[in-house]
């Protein structure tokens, strides 16, 4: 039997512990350093039927007024583990690290693969869950492995790139297996040297006046264009109380890219606002619709609304409550629906919401 150590919180805020800043109290809560804390923290909960959670930065989830009434658990398992083959370097990394503090050792040490994904809020443990991606770049394109702790059994299990199944914003660890696993590390295969690969137009305007950029600019071009949205929650940076990008580029067939297309233009087309992919479907931004079904950057209702900087993030402007941003998301989602028969699907984790919320409409 699994005996716990650490002290578990009772009636704990959530609201400072997420960057939307809102949310009701954790029934338990406790912070876990190891695989070890981990484990017996899922033993805690299985051992009262409780429910849990486990919250890294906080930055990409909303809590409902209600909170969370089981166990939540802040993953903060640090440390990192580094083998070299040839100009490969694999780098085994705690899943509670910092992930930007992971991008600016990965620059510092000449490591390529994760640059383009530098200013990405949150921990490296939501790297695998959401195979977060910016600017030409995927988690999904650097990960080895990721090891985990079976929620049900808290027996360890290590997932190859395969194994995760990464599509789009998605893994198993978000669709088929969501909850059924607590990652503790991840492991990414990385490039020694060598020049970036800057693919993304707006990344290549951006550094179009520097001849031979180098890791540092482009980690650096990319924390001004984030700057810039305002959606850099960082010290000595504007932000707002927000879960970054509330909603994902929605994937449609070409069918309905055509029927959306028509009606977008009939507003004048905007440029860089769909990627055709590979399989015939069409990446759509989420912020163009939203936009076009009459939310204009700075949009405010209440205390709540759209950030001056980014169409697409929702934000807390002061004194909002959790059921004040999710009915405003909802009035968003059936706009953009009601005009382009399109349904934008949250990027960020709802919780306490009940499952039919947001993800519910027809």
């Amino acid at each position: 039997m699994t005996t716990y150590r650490t002290d578990i919180l009772e009636n704990e805020p959530l609201a400072p512990l997420t960057t939307f800043e809102v949310g009701g109290p954790a029934r338990y809560l406790v912070r876990v350093e190891s695989e070890r804390d981990a484990a017996a923290a899922l033993a805690f909960a299985a051992a009262r039927g409780i429910d849990h959670m486990v919250l890294g930065g906080g930055s990409n989830v909303l809590i409902s007024d209600e909170g969370f009434q089981g166990l939540v658990i802040l993953n903060r398992i640090a440390g990192m583990e580094v083998a070299e083959e040839g100009d490969r370097v694999l780098a085994r990394v705690g899943a509670g690290g910092d992930w930007q503090g992971f991008v600016d050792l990965c620059v510092a040490r000449g490591w390529r693969g994760i640059e383009c994904l530098a200013g990405i809020p949150g921990t490296v443990g939501a790297s695998p869950i959401q195979n977060i991606g910016a600017y030409g770049q995927e988690a999904a394109q650097t990960i080895e492995q990721v090891r985990c702790l079976e929620t049900a059994t808290g027996k360890a299990v290590t997932f190859t790139n395969e194994d995760c199944a990464f599509r789009y914003r998605e893994s198993v660890f978000n669709t088929v297996e969501a909850g059924n696993y607590l990652v503790t590390s991840v492991t990414f295969r990385l490039v020694k040297g060598g020049s970036p690969d800057v693919k993304y137009r707006e990344l290549e305007q951006r550094l179009s006046g520097i001849p031979s950029p180098t890791l540092a600019d482009v980690r650096d071009a990319v924390l001004s264009i984030r700057d810039g949205k305002g959606v850099l929650v960082r010290d000595g940076y504007e932000s707002f109380r927000s879960a970054g990008s509330f909603f994902r580029n929605p994937v449609v067939t070409r069918t309905r890219f055509e029927a959306v297309e028509a009606l977008v233009a009939g507003d004048g087309t905007p440029t860089n606002w769909a990627w055709p992919l590979p399989d015939g479907q069409v990446k759509v931004s989420a912020a163009c619709l939203i936009q076009r079904a009459g939310f204009e950057r700075g949009y405010r209702r209440g205390n709540v609304g759209i950030s001056p900087h980014h169409t697409l993030i929702l934000i807390n402007r002061g004194g909002a409550n959790a059921r004040e941003l999710v009915d405003f998301a909802a009035e968003v989602q059936q706009r953009v629906l009601d005009r382009f028969g399109v349904l934008l699907m949250p990027e960020a984790r709802l919780i306490g919401f009940g499952s039919s919320l947001l993800a519910g409409l027809p």
